[in-house]
């Protein structure tokens, strides 16, 4: 069984700081949320937040009563090298805001801590655009490289279904996620480098 997260967090004055501790990964990583920022996830039901170079993505699933959270730290190298490391979370909502708000009064909670609940399934991947699809069907290298990129990528959790369309680059596609039946992020799987499709690769844009 894959060890969940534990997520601590500490009231400030201005904000809530989390302590992100994976037990497999065997590190932990801090991360300074604004309190306006909370206020934007439960108007919008979706935030970012910055904490120097890094970020943190929020969002609000109304159906199930939580929050994903995907902490991305980021380093700088001399060489010009960016190096990250990633963690989401799925945290109760209300327990969370709850904590959010009443930290703010005066002899309100310093502390709370949850651990990552158990995920959903991986999202459903539909294919809206035929030609491109045949395309990659019909060449067993490039199918080869698709089915390998999407084992490996779009895992996004609380993401329902993912639907992909024909891109004017050949073997490519247009994405777009959908959770509880709204459109979210939206982007490009490319096959770059199909001048060589022995080394092609897809990758995506966003």
């Amino acid at each position: 069984m894959k060890s969940r997260a534990l997520v601590k967090a500490s009231a400030t004055k201005c904000g809530i700081n989390f302590r992100v501790i994976n037990p497999a990964e065997k590190y932990h990583r801090n991360f300074s949320i604004l309190r306006e920022d909370f206020e934007n996830l439960e108007t919008r039901g979706a935030a970012a937040a910055h904490d120097g170079g890094s970020f943190a993505l929020m969002r609000r699933i109304l159906s199930e009563g939580v929050v994903f959270i995907r902490f991305v730290w980021l380093s700088s190298h001399d060489d010009g090298r960016v190096t990250g490391w990633k963690e989401t979370v799925k945290l109760p909502f209300e327990s969370l805001r709850c904590f959010v708000r009443d930290s703010a009064g005066e002899n309100g909670p310093s502390k709370w801590s949850a651990l990552s609940m158990e995920s959903r399934a991986a999202p459903k991947f539909v294919f809206c655009g035929e030609e491109n699809l045949h395309s990659v069907l019909g060449n067993q290298l490039v199918r080869r490289k698709l089915v390998k990129f999407l084992r490996s990528n779009f895992r996004w959790q609380g993401t329902d279904e993912i639907r992909f369309y024909n891109d004017f680059v050949p073997y490519s596609f247009f994405f777009r996620e959908f959770r509880d039946g709204q459109p979210g992020m939206c982007g490009g799987l490319i096959l770059h480098g199909q001048e060589n499709m022995a080394k092609a690769q897809y990758s995506i844009h966003t």
